[in-house]
């Protein structure tokens, strides 16, 4: 019973869901039609408006030239020389022809012969010529007739004008026929709607005439075409002459071809008695379509009843499971990344902490001190980059990413840059090369640490997914910018590793995402270096791309276009002198070659060692000697150290040699104590280090550049500083002090509050505060300086606070915060926000 109940039920609502079905597809279908017919009388009207518009300028052109014939007393061939020397457009012309014996002249020659005459006496388009009305009452306009000096479907503008003779002075009535090309017209009758591209527009006279005919009309007259092929009585056939030339509307007809279309009808205002048609066939204005809602509705309803009892719940316990594994990956990929997130945390924190025990028991060894105080800062930096990782990439997902553009130099930020890969590099005795192509401007002006961490990112990529004994070149190249006082920087990261699938590298730029490989997971990586880097690239306005194949490498190439900074050195050379560079890398010997050679010197080179020796005993023979060596230390074969011992053997001591080298000083150091060598370079080799370094052995006067005080505007601006450390009150100070910026302590927020109030009003010019201070936070102290009753109450106040999250941020804005910096200080920062405060003080 149950059974037979539930099936009438089904059969009841598939009996109401097909009614449905017929009904709603009538009429949506004949809702769809009507819209589509209003739609095709609207642009209809559309297209007689613009003939309008066209008709009017182009009468108007022609009442202009009548006007100003009228009035000089012109004859016939100044008239038509005046209008000849009035063409723009190169498709139309003017006729000015004789009322009476219909001959003339044309404003252009005849299509094959030099001749201007022209001849309207076997041309019917100016009837008993009383419908030429003066000028500026109507427009006088022909209808399509074929131009008889080039054979073109034309229309005529006329107006009558006077002309006399050259000779009696006799007046003589002439008509003035501005002819434009029908195809101007029909250039201006293009239909917005893609479904009414097959569309033909025709015009029509009172009669029926054709004055411009689509394809798809046979005879000379419209309506005797729609007589030929459509039945219709007299009554009927009246009452659509005059509505077709009165109203806006449309009707059906059948055509030669026996195709069922629609004519849609709207009159020609400025024109008595015209009227614009619009031919369009029925089935592109209602094509065939399967009708999807019709579908959706069906299927919906047959798949409801069928599955209603059994499907829904599995697909919700399946959801249900689907939520739980969720879960449990996110629960696991916070897991994993906590993990990864300490042991790199742990890594500089590591070499932080014993570099400092080492420097505490050698603090009597300057060079000692000095070397390890420069690991620690790389360190430091290293695990600041970690943690603005984690930040970084809060801010690139809420759109909050900035930069900080300051003048800086190329050559330190690439030193910076290989200074700190270079002990993961001795690690794992991986093949380094660094090469500068055509870098002349080594000064420039944007955020350098964005782009460090740029290029860090990257080349520490390279690093870690590069195995022992394998090979990483690095290309900085210096191209032409489409910019003004812009350089386009390339640079290029390639390496032998262990390359990426096709599949990770279309999600390698999202957040947390790492390739999935039993040797990857063997890497520490947060996942947010390729994501952070590519916001920073885009940010400047640059672009980054990757070619990568599992198990042969990867190249990254990044393109920047970075402004040039004021403080380049400009064209410098050294005096002519001959060198010899030795490198086994054919492109690095290529590029130094050239910068040496911009530089002025002349350059000999080889590309290994004993080729090296050949050179200077070639040099020899000839009773000369090269100035400066400049050999690479490792090279296939024999290396630098080898070759410039045999060198020396030839040379004796005159001749410089300069070792160069991708790698570290210190790794050097040890391998040339018994080396006739004079000096160290270091790669990649750019124009001013091997300018300093060659004058520095031929012991010449060089031009240095530096980077001017970019912080004379600052100097006498006093800060009070709300903060409870004491070590980060010192690290603040003393900062400031650098850059001649005051000072002053408060403690805590209420003691922060109270210097404020007995201060002077000019005594502070900002307020730096903490936000977790003992007694009373930064967050209330703002809010109570915020309610002075006097002008201290529009002090600048910027956080400067461990709190670094954008939640963090808003908190502070929300409590009347000019700005937020994040601890560990940038001093870079802090200076841009003093820099804000004092331009708004001007």
């Amino acid at each position: 019973m149950k059974k037979m109940l539930l099936s009438l039920v089904n059969i009841l609502i598939i009996s109401g869901i097909i009614v449905f079905v017929v009904l709603y597809s009538r009429f949506d279908r004949k809702r769809d039609y009507d819209n589509q017919i209003l739609n095709f009388e609207n642009i209809t009207v559309t297209m007689e408006a613009i003939t309008e518009n066209y008709l009017q300028g182009e009468q108007g052109i022609c009442d202009v030239w009548t006007t100003y014939i009228n009035n000089e007393h012109m004859t016939l061939e100044e008239a038509t020389a005046f209008i000849r020397s009035s063409h723009v457009i190169k498709s139309t012309s003017a006729h000015l022809i004789d009322a009476k014996t219909l001959q003339g002249l044309s404003t252009r020659k005849h299509i094959t012969s030099d001749t201007y005459e022209v001849s309207y006496a076997s041309i019917d388009i100016f009837g008993d010529m009383k419908w030429i009305a003066p000028v500026g009452e109507a427009i006088n306009i022909s209808r399509a007739y074929t131009n008889p000096m080039n054979g073109e479907q034309s229309l005529a503008f006329i107006n009558w004008i006077t002309v006399y003779d050259e000779v009696t002075d006799e007046a003589k009535d002439v008509l003035l026929l501005r002819i434009v090309p029908v195809s101007d017209l029909e250039e201006k009758w293009v239909f917005p709607q893609n479904e009414f591209k097959d569309a033909e527009l025709s015009i029509i006279n009172a009669n029926g005439d054709y004055i411009i005919k689509g394809t798809s009309y046979k005879s000379n007259n419209f309506y005797e075409f729609y007589r030929s092929w459509n039945e219709i009585n007299n009554n009927d056939f009246q009452k659509l002459k005059e509505t077709t030339s009165n109203e806006t509307g449309s009707f059906m007809m059948v055509d030669s071809k026996g195709n069922s279309c629609v004519i849609a009808h709207t009159p020609v205002v400025t024109s008595n008695g015209w009227v614009m048609l619009n031919y369009i066939q029925n089935s592109m204005i209602a094509p065939e379509k399967a009708d999807w809602l019709v579908i959706t509705v069906i299927s919906f309803g047959l798949l409801f009843l069928l599955t209603i009892n059994t499907v829904f719940m599995r697909i919700f316990n399946k959801r249900l499971q689907q939520m739980t594994v969720a879960a449990e990956a996110a629960n696991k990929a916070k897991t994993n990344f906590l993990s990864t997130m300490s042991h790199d945390i742990r890594t500089p924190m590591n070499a932080i902490i014993g570099l400092t025990t080492i420097t505490e028991k050698k603090i009597d060894d300057e060079k000692t001190v000095k070397e390890n105080l420069h690991k620690i800062s790389l360190a430091s930096n290293h695990l600041l980059t970690l943690i603005n990782d984690v930040l970084d990439i809060s801010k690139v997902e809420s759109g909050k990413l900035s930069l900080n553009p300051l003048a800086f130099s190329l050559v330190d930020l690439i030193d910076t840059l290989v200074n700190i890969s270079h002990p993961m590099i001795n690690e794992k005795n991986i093949d380094f090369n660094f090469r500068v192509d055509n870098v002349s401007e080594e000064y420039l002006y944007a955020d350098q640490i964005r782009l460090n961490q740029i290029f860090i990112n990257i080349l520490s990529n390279a690093i870690k997914y590069t195995p022992s004994g394998g090979r990483i070149c690095v290309d900085l190249k210096e191209e032409a910018s489409e910019k003004v006082g812009f350089v386009k920087l390339i640079f290029r990261v390639s390496d032998t590793g262990m390359g990426m699938s096709p599949e990770y590298m279309k999600t390698m730029y999202q957040p947390f995402s790492r390739q999935t490989d039993s040797r990857v997971n063997k890497i520490q990586g947060t996942g947010l270096g390729l994501a952070i880097t590519k916001s920073m690239v885009e940010l400047m306005d640059g672009t980054i791309d990757c070619e990568s194949e599992l198990g042969k490498g990867t190249t990254f190439t990044i393109t920047l276009n970075l402004q040039i900074s004021e403080n380049n050195m400009g064209d410098v050379k050294l005096d002519p002198i001959d060198v010899l560079i030795v490198d086994d890398d054919e492109v690095l010997l290529e590029t130094a070659t050239n910068t040496l050679e911009s530089l002025g010197a002349r350059c000999d080179k080889a590309l290994d060692g004993a080729s090296s020796i050949e050179l200077v005993k070639k040099k020899l023979d000839e009773d000369k000697m090269y100035d400066v060596i400049i050999i690479d230390w490792k090279m296939t074969g024999m290396d630098g150290v080898e070759a410039s011992q045999k060198i020396r053997e030839l040379v004796g001591e005159k001749t410089p040699i300069l070792l160069a080298s991708a790698y570290d000083w210190s790794d050097v150091e040890g391998a040339i104590k018994d080396a006739s060598i004079n000096g160290f370079i270091a790669k990649p080799l750019f124009r001013t280090t091997l300018y300093n370094k060659i004058n520095e052995l031929l012991k010449k006067d060089v031009v240095t550049t530096e980077l001017e005080d970019e912080y004379l505007d600052i100097r006498g601006m006093k800060a009070l500083i709300a903060e409870d450390n004491v070590i980060n009150w010192e690290i603040i100070s003393t900062l400031l002090d650098m850059y001649g910026v005051g000072a002053v302590r408060a403690e805590n927020g209420r003691i922060c509050v109270e210097k404020l109030k007995e201060a002077d009003l000019d005594e502070f010019d900002m307020v730096f505060m903490d936000i977790q201070m003992p007694e009373m936070t930064g967050l209330e102290a703002t809010r109570i300086i915020r309610r002075f009753d006097n002008e201290k109450a529009n002090i600048p106040i910027i956080a400067m606070t461990a709190d670094a999250f954008s939640e963090n941020v808003a908190e502070c804005i929300n409590a009347g915060m000019n700005g937020h910096i994040a601890k560990p200080i940038d001093i870079k920062l802090v200076i841009e926000e003093i820099r804000k405060i004092k331009e708004k003080k001007k």
